[in-house]
C-alpha cells in the first residue's frame, strides 16, 4: 500500500513537471544553437564593418554571454522557477560590481572610444601629459607606448580621452620646432644662417622645405624665436634629437648668445 502511495506520486510529479521539463530543455537546445548562429552572424556583421580585431571577440562574447542569461532566466520560468528573485539578485551584483570597478569601466569605456574612432594607430608618436612614445599597442584598459630608451608607458585609456592628444602620425609631414630665448640684439639674419646651416646635419629633412625662423617674443633684454624644420613623422624623435645639437654647434661659431647666458654676465 505504502509502495503504491510512492509510485502515485512519482506519477503525479511526471505528471506535472514532466512537460514543463520536457519543453524547458527543447527550448534550452533549441535556444542554444539559435545563439551559436546569432554570435557567429554578429561577429562576420562586426568584420564587415571593420570592427578593429581587440574589440570584436569582446563584442561578440558579450551579446553570446547576455542572451545566454536571457535563455537561462526562460528555461526557469519555463520549469517553474521564480525568476524575480534572481533578477533582483543579479542586479544588486552588478550594482556592486559597477561601483568597484568604476575606474576600470571608465578605462574601458575610453578603450572602445579610441578603438572606433581612431584618434591613434599602433607606430604613432603621441605626446600626452607629460609621456611622448610610440604607440605599441592599443587595449581595451590601457595604452602602451615605448620611447626611444627602450622604456615602456602604460597610460590608463581614460587619461589618453580626457586631455589633448599630439598625433605625429607616419608619412605625414611634420615641423620639428625649437623655441630659444637670445640676445635682443641678435642679428636676425645671423639667427637665419645658424638655423640653415643646422640643417645640413639632419638627414631626414625634407628638400625643398625652407627652415622657418620666427620672432614670437621680444624685450628690452631678450628674443624669442620659434625655429622649425619639415621632416617625416617617422623621424621626428631623430631629426628634433641631431637638430638641436646642431643648432647649439652653429651658435657657438656665430657667438650667438642665449639670453640666458648674457644675463649671468651682467651679475
Amino acid at each position: 500500500m505504502e509502495e503504491k502511495t510512492y509510485l502515485d506520486q512519482i506519477y503525479n510529479l511526471l505528471l506535472q513537471y514532466g512537460p514543463k521539463v520536457l519543453s524547458a530543455v527543447l527550448i534550452l537546445v533549441v535556444g542554444l544553437w539559435l545563439i551559436r548562429r546569432v554570435s557567429r552572424s554578429f561577429d562576420a556583421v562586426l568584420h564587415r564593418r571593420r570592427i578593429d580585431d581587440s574589440l570584436r571577440p569582446f563584442f561578440t562574447s558579450l551579446v553570446d554571454v547576455a542572451m545566454k542569461v536571457a535563455l537561462l532566466l526562460v528555461v526557469a520560468g519555463q520549469v517553474g522557477i521564480e525568476t524575480t528573485s534572481f533578477i533582483a539578485v543579479f542586479s544588486a551584483v552588478a550594482f556592486a560590481v559597477g561601483l568597484a570597478l568604476q575606474g576600470s569601466l571608465g578605462n574601458f569605456a575610453s578603450g572602445v572610444l579610441i578603438l572606433l574612432f581612431r584618434p591613434y594607430r599602433v607606430g604613432d608618436l603621441i605626446s600626452v601629459g607629460d609621456h611622448q612614445g610610440h604607440v605599441a599597442e592599443i587595449q581595451i584598459f590601457n595604452t602602451i607606448l615605448t620611447t626611444d630608451h627602450a622604456k615602456k608607458i602604460i597610460v590608463p585609456n581614460s587619461k589618453m580621452t580626457e586631455g589633448p592628444i599630439v598625433n605625429i602620425v607616419k608619412g605625414a609631414e611634420v615641423l620639428v620646432e625649437v623655441s630659444v630665448l637670445v640676445d635682443s640684439a641678435t642679428p636676425l639674419t645671423v639667427l637665419r644662417e645658424a638655423a640653415d646651416a643646422a640643417a645640413k646635419h639632419g638627414e631626414w629633412l625634407l628638400p625643398g622645405r625652407p627652415v622657418e625662423v620666427v620672432v614670437t617674443g621680444i624685450s628690452r633684454d631678450d628674443m624669442k624665436v620659434d625655429i622649425g624644420w619639415w621632416t617625416m613623422g617617422e623621424h621626428y624623435m631623430q631629426t628634433a634629437d641631431i637638430i638641436h645639437e646642431a643648432l647649439r654647434q652653429e651658435f657657438e661659431v656665430r657667438e650667438i648668445k642665449l639670453a640666458k647666458e648674457r644675463r649671468r654676465e651682467g651679475i
